[in-house]
């Protein structure tokens, strides 16, 4: 192909080359155009690792042959960049080598081509090889061409087809060292969410995989979307959306553990408390000792007591509070007893507090300093610079607990305010905390019961999306 008579076709070649966003499809072209431009009948790419000159794509047209790239491994030894191949020649060198007849040429080892040549009745001719350097000249691999042709001849591959096919070949090199670049910010970014999700789940043991199964669900919640062609969300998005799910959590680095690993209502204070009934029983016995109790009242206190602490005890490891038992809380709460060492409460007024929780574990005060982890959420990711691509992924972490309806927190925000993104964190994160099989202050919720908690938030409570609730209880029965 001449410069002069094939313009048009080289700059097609060069605007496509240029709009290519994938690593792979890149590789592929590079040998593909410059097989086009110079009408070779084969050629081979090399990415060069460690000293050594990988097969990466394989092509011989006259034979039906076309193997390689990242999902068909090419069961060849590697070159050593060090070997008199000419492949490594040029990758050691940087140096463009064009040879017309590799059986007539004594400055290589040609036992490479003239073994392959054996094996699949070939015959190796002309041959072209170029590095691929990035722009700062670093190899990033060769490429070989086998044969050019014209009129169903082998010809050598001329100076000028060499110049066009070495331009093309420098401008995909520098577009693969950008794609290289960027996937290694990837994988620094990846890496680091990586080590977050570990810190965070290590605080949090009873909470271990929720971040990872908030992930992977929104993830292939998604894939059902497109699929069925509810909704479309491109693949920039779902990357997007699954990075907020990994980090939706992190704010809870900055909770205090005592509140975060609260699995039961008095925490920290049972013991306490214990000792103190043990001082009261006592207390109730030596004053029947000393004759200030009849047998019958020593009894009847003795037992009362015994109930109290069997009451407060069981109450301890329940996340629910019945009527019956805040009935029998509202009948103790001012309960005292005078001892030697002074008046002692069967609940101090922290504890009376925790007694007095309806549902879960948490007082008040205590859920709003756990609810003040998507502000924590939101403070330390604003440090992040995303970038473009993941532009959303602070607000799409930092909104997972806001509700249509304004009822949410940490901003109140309402339905016009929350993009798709949003809505789906926030429904898997409130479906994935339901059915955990690792919470030890409650069991996990049957999916049926679960998904029906979801359909009531969305259908009677307004607080989720209705449409993107109906998908997910379609995707998840």
């Amino acid at each position: 192909m001449l410069l002069n008579e094939n313009l048009e076709r080289i700059l097609e070649i060069t605007e496509s080359i240029t709009k290519e966003k994938d690593y792979t499809k890149l590789l592929t072209r590079i040998l593909e155009d410059g097989m086009e431009i110079s009408n070779a009948d084969g050629g081979t790419l090399y990415l060069l690792d460690e000293d050594k000159l990988n097969f990466f794509f394989m092509i011989t047209k006259s034979k039906g042959i076309k193997k390689g790239g990242l999902n068909e491994k090419i069961e060849l030894p590697p070159v050593d960049i060090n070997s008199q191949s000419v492949a490594s020649y040029s990758a050691r060198t940087k140096k463009i080598v064009n040879v017309s007849d590799v059986y007539k040429d004594s400055i290589f080892n040609w036992e490479g081509p003239k073994k392959y040549d054996k094996l699949n009745n070939y015959h190796t001719e002309s041959v072209l090889v170029l590095p691929l350097l990035d722009r700062d000249s670093n190899v990033l691999g060769v490429m070989q061409l086998i044969n050019a042709t014209e009129n169903d001849k082998i010809i050598p591959f001329s100076k000028e087809v060499e110049r066009i096919i070495y331009s093309l070949s420098s401008l995909s090199s520098v577009l693969l060292n950008n794609m290289r670049l960027y996937e290694n910010i990837k994988e620094l970014l990846d890496s680091f969410v990586s080590a977050m999700v570990k810190a965070i789940e290590s605080r949090t043991p009873y909470n271990a995989f929720h971040t990872i199964n908030v992930a992977n669900i929104a993830s292939s919640f998604v894939d059902y979307i497109n699929e069925k062609n509810y909704y479309f969300i491109s693949k920039d998005k779902k990357e997007e959306l699954v990075l907020a799910c990994m980090l939706h959590d992190v704010g809870k680095l900055i909770v205090p553990l005592e509140i975060l690993n609260k699995a039961k209502r008095f925490e920290g204070s049972i013991d306490m408390m214990n000792l103190r009934y043990e001082l009261i029983d006592s207390c109730i016995k030596n004053n029947y000792l000393e004759n200030k109790y009849t047998k019958d009242e020593y009894e009847k206190e003795k037992s009362y007591l015994d109930k109290i602490i069997t009451f407060i005890n069981r109450l301890n490891d329940s996340s629910f509070l019945s009527d019956d038992d805040l009935n029998f809380i509202n009948e103790i709460k001012d309960k005292k007893y005078d001892t030697p060492y002074g008046e002692l409460e069967i609940l101090k007024d922290n504890e009376l507090e925790c007694a007095l929780i309806r549902r879960g574990t948490l007082t008040q005060a205590e859920r709003l300093e756990i609810e003040k982890h998507v502000v924590y959420t939101n403070e330390i990711l604003k440090e992040i610079k995303f970038g473009k691509k993941y532009s959303n992924v602070k607000n799409i972490a930092a909104s997972h607990h806001e509700y249509l309806n304004g009822t949410g927190y940490p901003n109140k925000l309402k339905d016009s305010d929350l993009s798709i993104l949003v809505r789906i964190i926030t429904i898997v994160d409130i479906y994935e905390s339901l059915v955990s099989t690792d919470r030890p202050y409650k069991k996990p919720m049957p999916n049926e019961r679960a998904l029906s908690i979801l359909n009531e938030m969305a259908n009677k409570e307004g607080k989720l999306d209705k449409r993107l609730v109906e998908i997910f209880i379609e995707f998840k029965s």
